[in-house]
């Protein structure tokens, strides 16, 4: 089976149509979408900007692929730029069969291949903060203050930082109770491990990664693990792969105009993967 991954699309249409045409190209059985998906949403209305960018946009393509492809089958996390409604949306459409949405409790098992997927990241200067929390449990909250949606109001509110993050299970606490699949498995996670070539920003001294993605990884030693978030790393480090313990870690990088992904077979994910810079 043949999978692609890539992320971090930002609901850019020429990277959308790219991957379209990537996809007519590779034929692939599954493709992976790591998180990043929609537009920015207006912070006065997500659900009018993000949400509705789903609807308009993201959904007739989903449809648009499955029907020139009717064995493709696309799987998705959210990201950091993602909000609550509009994640509420796609799983509204993947109860109807469209997609998949991946989590860390009930791997996607495809072809002998188990695949987990985890979109939150450790806190950014960005104010959307429904898909952020703290990395490790005795993290500082820092001053990452934003924006989080609010169910009851259907609006979004303030939330402060140091009132906010404590209040949520730390990533570290979301990796603890996951129970590994057997072997063969992928772990899909929006954050990249910390201290990689995949997590690296211009003009930041250090790496920006998560450590609980990597302690996480170190333990479980899933074959592949792919990641987005930081765009700019394999550009800056010169690599795209790294292993971590026994698990060769992805992160494609991505570009605003020239689409960045990777594509493997099920069968051999590691001596397969293939780095696909479109067009």
């Amino acid at each position: 089976m043949r999978v692609c991954f890539t992320s971090d699309l930002h609901g850019t249409p020429v990277l959308y149509d790219q991957l379209e045409a990537l996809l007519d190209q590779e034929r692939p059985a599954l493709l992976i979408l790591g998180g990043d998906l929609c537009i920015d949403a207006l912070q006065s209305d997500p659900k009018g900007t993000q949400a509705a960018f789903v609807e308009s946009d993201l959904v007739p393509r989903l449809k648009r692929w499955r029907r020139a492809l009717p064995s493709l089958r696309v799987a998705a996390i959210p990201g950091n730029h993602e909000w609550v409604c509009t994640w509420d949306i796609l799983a509204a459409h993947a109860r109807r069969g469209l997609l998949e949405l991946l989590n860390l409790q009930s791997p996607l098992v495809l072809n002998g291949l188990s695949i987990l997927g985890y979109g939150c990241t450790p806190p950014t200067p960005f104010w959307a903060k429904d898909f952020e929390r703290l990395d490790l449990r005795s993290d500082d909250p820092g001053n990452f203050d934003g924006l989080c949606w609010d169910a009851a109001s259907q609006k979004p509110k303030r939330c402060a930082a140091r009132e906010f993050f404590p209040t949520r299970p730390s990533m570290e606490d979301d990796f603890a109770v996951v129970t590994p699949p057997s072997d063969p498995w992928v772990l899909v996670a929006h954050a990249p491990p910390y201290g990689t070539q995949l997590d690296r920003l211009p003009h930041v001294a250090g790496p920006v990664g998560s450590r609980a993605v990597r302690a996480f990884v170190e333990r479980s030693a899933p074959c592949l693990s792919l990641h987005g978030h930081i765009h700019e790393s394999p550009s800056l480090t010169g690599g795209w792969r790294e292993r971590v313990g026994r698990t060769l870690c992805v992160n494609p990088g991505q570009e605003d105009a020239r689409l960045h992904a990777v594509v493997f077979s099920s069968e051999d994910p590691v001596g397969t993967l293939r780095h696909n810079l479109f067009p």
